[in-house]
């Protein structure tokens, strides 16, 4: 399960530079794929704004019968922004073919995957529309003699030739926990680290995020968990906080969050439908 994880954030990882938004308030694969969903409604309560009484739909998900996601909506203008992205994804013998993805109802890129015998995503092809460029992304995998995934090198080229190198190193405690993601440039120059550090049971207790470069960042995340082992709530280094409340099928119902001075600013709620 964390090799098939750790593959999943690759693939994204190759296509842009790791954002590190929070993602905790998301729903469990496991979860999905146990209640067959088949979308997921997003929706975005400011409780700052006195007298609001609106919703606004943040995300949209699609999933097929197989558990997979096809579709994506993001809605930024639930944040004050006027644009918006949707991602189509298609599969083929079960993996990841192609991404397509649209900002503003334009083209914006699309990229196909090819894997090796070990469903490796060993290249990326991504045409971005608006530039008219070509990336082309040549992966290699190297795993260690337990045959864990130990480290990553993308190779990156565009049209015009240009070339670059990103290498991700992964390391484990000695019960087989990822506790660290490190990336690197062509030159060996750290670009962001990712720490975890872990209960006995192998839980996360923490989540360390580190950026370096011209915009350096650094955020650390708190987890507590509930007697069923979910997230119940965290906490980040500026003191915000988020509780998270399920339905009975495990699934999320609501979100609150906090600002650093502990006024509730936002909630975030979670409508469903399922397969048959």
């Amino acid at each position: 399960m964390l090799r098939k994880k750790m593959k999943k954030q690759l693939i994204f990882s190759l296509l842009i530079l790791p954002s590190f938004i929070l993602k905790a308030q998301q729903n469990d694969t496991a979860l999905i794929r146990i209640n067959k969903v088949a979308t997921v409604h997003k929706y975005q309560f400011v409780h700052a704004f006195e007298g609001n009484e609106d919703t606004c739909l943040l995300e949209h998900k699609k999933f097929n019968n197989l558990s997979a996601i096809t579709f994506h909506r993001t809605d930024m203008r639930c944040n004050g922004w006027n644009n918006s992205e949707e991602r189509f994804f298609s599969y083929v013998n079960g993996q990841l073919g192609a991404l397509e993805i649209r900002r503003d109802n334009l083209p914006y890129a699309k990229s196909y995957f090819k894997y090796d015998d070990a469903n490796d995503p060993i290249q990326i092809i991504t045409h971005y529309s608006e530039m008219n460029d070509t990336l082309v992304s040549k992966n290699e995998f190297f795993r260690n003699s337990k045959n864990k995934l130990d480290s990553t090198i993308a190779r990156r080229r565009n049209n015009s030739g240009k070339q670059t190198l990103i290498k991700n190193v992964y390391r484990y405690d000695r019960k087989k926990n990822l506790v660290q993601e490190y990336t690197t440039d062509e030159t060996g120059a750290p670009l962001s680290m990712v720490s975890y550090e872990r209960m006995t049971d192998g839980k996360m207790k923490s989540r360390a995020i580190t950026v370096y470069g011209q915009n350096p960042s650094f955020k650390q995340i708190y987890y507590e968990y509930d007697q069923n082992s979910r997230v119940l709530s965290t906490v980040d280094s500026q003191n915000r906080k988020q509780l998270f409340f399920y339905k009975r099928n495990g699934l999320l119902n609501n979100v609150y969050t906090y600002n650093g001075n502990g006024a509730l600013e936002v909630e975030f709620l979670f409508n469903y439908t399922y397969h048959e």
